[in-house]
């Protein structure tokens, strides 16, 4: 047991699979240190999970879905105005951040891949964010927490609490990809703007020396020779054996199976919503299946338009959708087809907007999104088995909200643009943040003619992969979060408790 870290109060946000998978032991863990302890849990499973978890008890458990049920039971009696959240908050507008709540925005029950209606009434998501911010305030008030964790940044519920612990000057601690394939690191605020790599990257910039520089420049060289695709990047040029064929198609069938087998299938049902990725009934889940086929097979054989017939352009990758990710941080952009609209009106010259899909989205987008972004005006929707490396290489410039293209673009010297308040991308030497729309034309004429070819540049980068590599961390989080892999889970944890003991002294 630590003694630095002991009766210290840590309020863990619990959230779905990464509840079971990590948060369970990272609670185990915070309890042997002595600390106590509180829950936001999110997904009604994970928090029976959490409930019943005997080995770190809680002071306080608070089931989010509970709130989604049935906001007005947690509000009472009491009054509270939305003028009054953003005051407290110290925000303009509570309405931003709720398109990242997918449950909300948009309805799972009426399509699939999600529709674009929204789900629940603007005054069910107002009573919704009284309650919730109502839930916080009293928990911070009672609880009085030293140090708050968080697996992830993706959704509305996580923004409040950063805000609350802000305005409180607690620290916050989170996780987000560097970008450097396999390399995460932490963050103290859901736009990235707060955390060791910021800081480590401002002592090199100034001067201080890193142990790494040689592995980073190697790094540079390794990127330039044979591109880096993301460990979890879905590769459509994969083969798929039979057996694993068979496995899919009887898939629906299992879970089907199962939904009438096991007497908890509707656990997690929220009766404001409805179907969801997590409550399915077997209509829902057999059209899922069969959509998915349809909308597969039809990406796989659509007329798009050649690269090779395409001189000068802008490189725009759509993103997966919806991802809380994106949505939270660049809410004004997150209608992507009317982004690239607006994007391909504002370029200058002979310059087109190339489009490619995202290779995760294959089979979750519909046909009509397809035909309608490749009738758009000066937008030229290309095949999204194209290499991105191909498509970067061959562009003048690449634009995105939000996006790893962003980290790819910089190793080939091109200007990119971000639609984001996101901070850690415009550590790269290539990327530009700028969200005015209605000046976005005069921004890429000015950076079309830059050239970024120099030492500068060159060292820009050094610095920000070197910086990654000494605050980064390289176990594996999604094998941890979504498959309960114990070796990277037992070494995550350890990096867990030593990053909010660091904030916590860090504050001290």
């Amino acid at each position: 047991m630590s003694e630095q870290l002991k009766g210290k109060k840590i309020i863990i946000f619990q959230q779905r699979g990464w509840a079971k998978n990590v948060g369970y032991y990272l609670a185990e863990g915070l309890k042997k240190e002595g600390c106590k302890l509180a829950a936001l849990t999110l997904k009604k499973s994970s928090h029976r999970i959490i409930s019943e978890q005997k080995s770190a008890e809680y002071e306080y458990v608070i089931n989010i879905d509970d709130i989604f049920d049935d906001p007005y039971k947690y509000l009472g009696d009491e009054e509270i105005s939305l003028e009054e959240i953003c005051k407290e908050l110290n925000i303009d507008s509570v309405w931003p951040m709720i398109y990242s709540n997918r449950l909300f925005s948009r309805s799972y029950g009426e399509k699939f891949y999600y529709g674009y209606k929204q789900n629940v009434s603007d005054e069910f998501i107002a009573a919704y964010l009284k309650a919730y911010y109502k839930v916080i305030r009293n928990l911070f008030n009672n609880f009085k927490p030293d140090a708050i964790f968080t697996a992830a940044f993706i959704y509305e519920g996580h923004t409040i609490l950063n805000f609350f612990a802000d305005k409180f000057n607690i620290p916050i601690v989170s996780i987000t990809d560097s970008r450097v394939p396999g390399y995460y690191v932490f963050t103290g605020d859901y736009l990235d703007r707060k955390g060791p790599l910021l800081d480590r990257f401002s002592e090199i910039n100034k001067g201080k020396k890193s142990e790494n520089l040689a592995k980073s420049k190697e790094f540079i060289k390794e990127f330039r020779e044979r591109f880096k695709r993301p460990e979890y990047a879905v590769n459509q040029n994969e083969k798929i054996s039979l057996i694993k064929k068979i496995r899919a198609e009887l898939a629906p069938y299992r879970r089907i199976l199962g939904w009438y087998l096991k007497r908890n299938s509707s656990e997690n049902y929220i009766k404001s919503v409805g179907p969801t990725i997590d409550y399915k009934s077997p209509k829902i889940i057999l059209r899922d299946h069969y959509y998915q086929k349809k909308y597969k097979n039809f990406a796989k054989n659509f007329k798009y338009y050649p690269l090779d017939k395409i001189n000068k352009f802008v490189f725009y990758p759509l993103q997966f959708t919806p991802e809380g990710s994106a949505d939270l941080r660049s809410p004004l952009y997150n209608n992507q087809l009317e982004l690239a609209r607006q994007i391909a009106m504002s370029l200058p010259g002979d310059y087109t907007l190339v489009v490619k899909e995202h290779p995760a989205m294959v089979g979750l987008r519909s046909p009509s999104y397809y035909e309608k972004i490749s009738r758009t005006l000066n937008v030229k929707l290309v095949d999204y088995r194209i290499s991105s490396e191909e498509i970067i290489k061959k562009s003048g410039l690449v634009i995105s909200s939000y996006g790893t293209v962003l980290f790819e673009s910089a190793f080939f010297y091109k200007p990119a643009i971000i639609l984001s308040d996101a901070k850690i991308f415009t550590l790269l030497p290539n990327v530009f943040k700028h969200t005015d729309i209605s000046s976005l034309s005069q921004k890429m004429k000015e950076l079309l003619k830059i050239n970024l070819k120099n030492d500068k540049y060159e060292k820009q980068l050094e610095n920000y992969i070197s910086a990654v590599f000494d605050v980064g961390f390289t176990a594996d989080y999604r094998k941890a979060w979504y498959q309960g892999e114990a070796n990277s889970r037992e070494r995550l944890i350890d990096l867990f408790i030593g990053e909010i003991n660091r904030r916590i002294n860090e504050k001290n």
